[in-house]
């Protein structure tokens, strides 16, 4: 994968502008591990990458959610997460959140900020 460096800060070349269409989520998969995938988002131009997977029941469909007003609903169970933080909107639902990473486009290609992969906590033996 390709990389920049923007004031000291390491972003990675992860698709092209034009794969992430706007109001629809684009999935990210790393190869490092099945549960290291990120999910961007176009919201009125503006782009939004957070974890894709739903720290509910751990589903890979953050991507395939309903966007409506800044949120993202999960498809499977109906958590529902703000684009702008990454938090659960519902606390009622649950405290758990999404993480989220600075991106940004350039000649057409998107970069992420480089992501750190962690063992999910439900997987550590």
């Amino acid at each position: 994968m390709k990389e920049v460096y923007i004031d000291c800060v390491k972003y990675i070349e992860v698709c092209n502008s034009n794969d992430i269409l706007e109001n629809k989520g684009f999935k990210i998969q790393f190869p490092e591990d099945d549960d290291f995938q990120l999910a961007i988002f176009r919201i009125n131009k503006e782009l939004i990458c957070l974890d894709n997977i739903c720290p509910h029941r751990h589903a890979d469909k953050i991507y395939d959610g309903v966007i409506k007003d800044y949120t993202v609903t999960c498809p499977l169970h109906g958590w529902t997460f703000s684009l702008c933080t990454g938090e659960n909107v519902n606390q009622r639902q649950g405290i758990k959140g999404l993480k989220k990473y600075l991106c940004f486009e350039l000649n057409g290609k998107v970069y992420i900020e480089d992501p750190q992969f962690e063992i999910p906590k439900w997987r550590r033996s």
